[in-house]
């Protein structure tokens, strides 16, 4: 049968108007089951066993209705009934008043639904619903990977990364939540009342043997509660993403989260890992992690095996590219560290365009190196959009409205650093250094206070308040605090402490440690140290001088807010340096306390 006889058959036989009918009658049921299912506490996968039954009935009605027709005689074959015309009008008819009838039904069930959700929210029922999450690093079952700390933590922050795609949760990064302990003493104000804030806390083990993974997750709602749900969960090692999405998407029902089709469609197309690679991956990012340059360059070296390994592994690149911005950060960093962030970058998103780590990577390449302004508030953006609860991302942008003056932005993102990840000094001292910005000195003491209850290691929270300090007129407190650190981390005594001896007039001092830039081999990072000391020495010239070297550090674009001599600031050969970055003349910030 040719396939225009074939379509005329099925609209002689009305099965045409019978599967819309069915569609139309079925779409009535799901909306029907979507109201009153929940209200008598259905289990949460009821909607969905009845869209495979409805889905399943469409094809047993296709084939009933190519047989048989409904008459006033009740059902007959359909060949029987073809030939007299006023059982086929009749029969037209019931199947065009069911398709009107259910659309009615339907149409007034949305009238009805929108007209309760508008006076819910008129009247302030509907508040948003917005939980805190802390999901505590997963325990290895297996003898053998107890001590495989990468995976512990990188299989634990696949499944941070999976629930930070639903809107409704505020997860904590695992630098913060791995910290926290029912243990925690009345001395540590800070993370008792993390605790006392969080709604949730995800616990679990793993067992992992060769490559098949068992996964055992509990949800509680106090760090040393009974879990009020549980599940065990079975897969190969190379569908841990698929894992870990269904984890996310069963505990967030466990919450009573209802995800919206926009964030589960972030769970779909979701790609197997090749388990070696996967594996390289995890152990490059918890070397990053660390504290020394050894650890570091290890870790970079686990994420290029990768890649190599693997070069269609958006991950693997997306890994990598955070790592060459985080090596950019430096006070040494590779003349072309940036160049391969840029490129990882970019290889990630083409790989795959719902990577978050790639887009983040693509935004701080172009905030300290790339230029591209509006590429860069892009592609914060979509990182953002893809999972809001990178912390570190926040952060970064928060330095990147900072360097065009928004500081009421800038200091409400970095506040979504710190309370994404509240225990790590890097997003707590930071934050008070835009305080110290903006005047606010008491409000940054406040965040320099916390810093002390965390393990400061490079001394970020002593670097912010002995700058504090001598912005408030405690010059001698705040430049003996910035020569102890010194000696701790040699990068702050070319950029806090000189500037600082410059900034109050020691200037014999000053022109010791710039002294010391100016006899050491040039690098990006020591000549913006001795411009930004001999521009707050006053000598212009010098500082023209050392901003001129070919090559840029990542904080480079920040001379337009860090530079405080106005001669300087109005200097045609400064301007045209700040104008070469697309950036805008320097201003007053703009800030405004009571906002």
């Amino acid at each position: 049968m040719k396939f225009q006889e074939f379509f005329s058959e099925l609209k002689r036989r009305h099965v045409l108007k019978s599967i819309i009918a069915y569609l139309a009658v079925s779409w009535v049921l799901i909306q029907i089951a979507s109201i009153v299912l929940p209200a008598f506490n259905a289990p949460d996968y009821s909607i969905k066993v009845l869209i495979i039954i409805l889905s399943i009935g469409l094809i047993f009605w296709v084939g009933f209705s190519w047989i048989y027709d409904l008459t006033p005689e009740g059902f007959q074959r359909t060949e029987d009934v073809l030939e007299q015309e006023e059982t086929m009008r009749n029969t037209n008819r019931r199947l065009n008043k069911v398709i009107v009838g259910s659309l009615f039904v339907a149409v007034l069930l949305l009238i009805s639904i929108s007209f309760w959700a508008g006076s819910k929210w008129q009247g302030g029922q509907m508040e948003e619903i917005e939980f805190r999450v802390a999901v505590m690093p997963f325990e290895f079952e297996n003898p053998v990977y107890a001590d495989s700390i990468y995976l512990k933590t990188g299989l634990t922050e696949g499944l941070i990364s999976e629930l930070s795609k639903v809107d409704e949760l505020n997860v904590l990064g695992l630098g913060s939540s791995g910290l926290l302990s029912s243990e925690a003493g009345p001395g540590n104000l800070l993370m008792l009342n993390e605790i006392r804030r969080t709604d949730y806390f995800i616990t679990g083990e793993i067992e992992k043997e060769i490559t098949n993974l068992n996964i055992n997750v509990r949800l509680k709602t106090s760090i040393d509660g009974e879990p009020i749900w549980q599940k065990n969960y079975k897969k190969d090692f190379s569908d841990i993403r698929l894992l870990w999405a269904d984890v996310a998407s069963d505990l967030s029902m466990a919450m009573g989260i209802s995800v919206k089709p926009e964030d589960a469609i972030l769970w779909s197309g979701l790609r197997p890992v090749k388990p070696e690679t996967y594996e390289l991956y995890l152990k490059g990012k918890h070397l990053l992690n660390q504290a020394t340059a050894a650890e570091w360059n290890r870790g970079m070296g686990y994420l290029e095996e990768a890649t190599n390994k693997s070069p269609s592994d958006p991950f693997a690149w997306s890994g990598l590219a955070e790592g060459y911005i985080s090596l950019g950060h430096g006070p040494a960093p590779p003349p072309d560290v940036f160049p391969k962030a840029l490129a990882a970058a970019k290889r990630a998103i083409q790989l795959d365009s719902l990577n978050a780590e790639g887009w983040a990577s693509l935004a701080h390449y172009h905030t300290y190196f790339g230029w591209d302004w509006q590429l860069a508030e892009f592609a914060f953006n979509r990182a953002n959009e893809l999972n809001p609860n990178m912390a570190y991302n926040h952060y970064h942008r928060s330095w990147y409205l900072a360097l065009f003056g928004h500081m009421n932005e800038a200091i409400k993102e970095h506040q979504r650093a710190q309370e994404l990840d509240p225990f790590i000094p890097l997003h707590t001292a930071w934050l008070a250094e835009l305080f110290r910005f903006v005047g606010e000195y008491d409000k940054g003491l406040e965040e320099v206070e916390k810093v002390t209850q965390m393990n400061d290691r490079s001394g970020f929270g002593r670097l912010m308040k002995g700058r504090i300090l001598i912005d408030q007129g405690k010059v001698e407190e705040g430049l003996e605090i910035l020569k102890t650190i010194s000696q701790i981390n040699i990068a702050w005594r070319y950029w806090a402490y000189g500037p600082s001896l410059a900034q109050t007039g020691r200037y014999e001092e000053a022109q010791k440690i710039v002294d010391e830039l100016e006899n050491a081999p040039k690098t990006p990072f020591g000549s913006l140290c001795a411009a930004i000391i001999y521009g707050e020495m006053g000598n212009e010239d010098k500082a023209i001088e050392w901003l001129q070297y070919e090559q840029k550090h990542g904080w480079y674009p920040w001379i337009r807010v860090y530079v405080k001599n106005e001669k300087l600031k109005n200097d045609p050969r400064f301007l045209k340096l700040i104008r070469e970055m697309n950036l805008p003349d320097p201003s007053p910030y703009k800030y405004d306390p009571d906002a």
